[in-house]
């Protein structure tokens, strides 16, 4: 970058809070501005400017999500970004602000575009120059933008204050130490539980003899990947199957990857399509299979009845795979792991908590492996460090279970909690009229005759391109003439729908009736961003012939309601 003719003499700085502090960022999500790295503000701003400086007064914290405060107590943002490749560092990127309309949510807000590139240089952008919005409601969504799909840079945004308001300055952490003892003994305080190892080791063999072996990963959005940057090389899914690939496989080669996690979803969706996306998803059936809904389970409407229905699903499928359970954590120390680890000791199965190996060490200013700066992305999201931490946890779960022998497993008879939803067959668009029919399922779509092409994105196995999930669904498109219902005759015990959750203006409610009684009425914009969710229309109980249709509500008949997929136990 060339230099000024006559340089301006130095401005005095205002006081200023960081945002991103050196954020590993990835143009990796292709859209029509480009290549896009996101990072989701809602509900998060306080909890990322806290995660950076601790020592941030929350009365400062809390108030800069809402664009009106922002205004008031933001001059002007800085940005830095830094790539370690030469050839990269003039590539223009767009670094966006897009506040969230308090009517119309994604299109009723304004944006902020700044432009820069990823040469070491701040450039800073006053508030003033950008045009708000009466409608402006709270900071939304943070993109950068790149004609260059995979650009990878450190970023830096600060947020320059007006005068009146001051603020800390963030210390820096010294870096990691891998390979320090105490690092060691974080890691053993992970080992939750080793269980029976017999399956585990037989994989482990099996990679020895060179013979094919797959590791399947389920879970949120922790084991899609998020925080890891490039997503498809550093999450901790990746991290352990080339981690188990390089310590035991005679042949790396022949060991392969399923990678299935979806954010914001519990294993009530998990159990739903775990056939489909690890069975169906992989070559070879899996051999190892890594459950992580720690901190999504919450969603399950069953509290724990789907999440070991989905374990005996994985434990008695195609495979007789090894499973592990990985309970991961919040910044807040949150998880569910009193609620599950129970149901994985009841079968006896290996269990990893990163909440116990991390979370006693946070507070500690002595002896402290790492901070919570260093571990997480953001306030639900492993950083890079965060997801290394997590394959090493069962990295060293692996490792000790080859100094342990087990006897051949037994699958207890009795249940924890409920097996009930164990058989669950999931059925979308693609299933033809013939397997409609050997089902015994009659289907009438109604007003449901489209497809719906904004959907939930997730990054699978190896790609970084994220996939549309659940792309065979039925749509009733807005301004539909008609309102006749979806409707769906079967003779089942159980029955769940998979409902599309919406920010869009455009999504309308709609009321569920089972034999000609109203049982649920379902707002997508309860979530307020796209997403799948799998919702228990038809509890477990006696098994007969069922009538399950689907209406638009009254109020929002020229909306539109996307189901993207139901399934029933027999």
């Amino acid at each position: 970058m060339k230099g000024p003719v006559a340089p301006k003499d130095p401005t005095k700085q205002r006081p200023k809070v960081y945002f991103l502090l050196e954020d590993d960022i990835v143009t990796s999500n292709p859209t029509e501005d480009g290549y896009a790295e996101i990072v989701y503000l809602e509900g998060r701003v306080r909890n990322k400017l806290e995660l950076v400086c601790p020592e941030l007064p929350q009365e400062l914290s809390s108030r800069l999500q809402k664009t009106a405060d922002f205004l008031e107590i933001v001059h002007s943002i800085g940005i830095t970004l830094q790539t370690e490749k030469k050839e990269d560092r003039e590539t223009p990127v767009v670094c966006e602000i897009q506040n969230y309309g308090k009517k119309d949510k994604y299109k009723g807000g304004s944006r902020l575009k700044m432009e820069t590139c990823p040469d070491g240089a701040e450039r800073v952008f006053p508030l003033s120059e950008f045009s708000f919005s009466s409608e402006d409601d709270i900071l939304g969504t943070l993109f950068f933008y790149a004609k260059k799909q995979g650009l990878s840079a450190k970023a830096t945004i600060v947020f320059y204050l007006n005068d009146g308001y001051d603020a800390p300055q963030p210390q820096i952490d010294p870096p990691i130490d891998y390979e320090a003892p105490r690092y060691r003994e974080m890691l053993s305080r992970s080992l939750l539980s080793l269980g029976n190892t017999y399956r585990l080791r037989k994989a482990i063999e099996k990679a020895g003899r060179g013979e094919d072996v797959t590791l399947a990963f389920i879970g949120g959005s922790i084991t899609q990947g998020a925080g890891a940057k490039p997503i498809e090389s550093k999450s901790y899914a990746y991290q352990i199957y080339k981690g188990f690939a390089e310590a035991y496989a005679q042949k790396p080669e022949n060991v392969h990857l399923i990678k299935v996690g979806m954010g914001g979803t519990s294993s009530e969706l998990g159990l739903l399509r775990y056939e489909r996306d690890v069975l169906e998803n992989g070559e070879f059936p899996p051999d190892i299979v890594v459950v992580e809904y720690a901190v999504n389970d919450e969603g399950d409407e069953t509290k724990g009845i789907c999440y070991e229905s989905l374990l005996s699903k994985i434990w008695n499928g195609a495979g007789e795979p090894a499973i592990l359970l990985l309970f991961s954590v919040f910044m807040n120390d949150y998880n569910l792991q009193e609620r599950l680890a129970p149901i994985g000791a009841h079968y006896d199965l290996p269990m990893v908590s990163v909440l116990d190996a991390v979370s006693p060490q946070f507070p500690q200013p002595e002896g402290r492996v790492l901070t919570k700066r260093q571990y997480f992305y953001d306030c639900y999201h492993p950083s890079n460090d965060g997801h290394r931490i997590m394959a090493d946890c069962v990295m060293y779960l692996m490792e000790q279970s080859l100094a342990h022998i087990s006897e051949p497993p037994v699958w207890p008879e009795e249940a924890c909690m409920s097996r009930a939803y164990e058989s669950a067959v999931l059925v979308t668009r693609r299933i033809s009229a013939e397997s409609l029919k050997r089902q015994g399922i009659a289907l009438e779509c109604g007003s449901f005759t489209e497809s719906d092409t904004v959907l939930q994105m997730a990054e699978l196995n190896l790609d970084s391109v994220p996939t549309p999930m659940f792309a065979d669904n039925w749509m009733r498109p807005v301004a539909c003439e008609g309102d006749a219902p979806f409707t769906v005759r079967l003779h089942c015990r159980s029955f769940f729908f998979i409902f599309k959750d919406s920010g869009d203006a455009t999504a309308g409610k709609a009321e569920v009736f089972v034999d000609g009684e109203m049982v649920r009425g379902y707002n997508p914009k309860e979530i307020g961003w796209t997403h799948c969710k799998a919702v228990l229309i038809i509890p477990d109980g006696e098994a007969k012939d069922y009538e399950i249709r689907v209406y638009p509500s009254a109020e929002d008949k020229e909306k539109q309601f996307t189901i993207l997929g139901f399934a029933y136990v027999r």
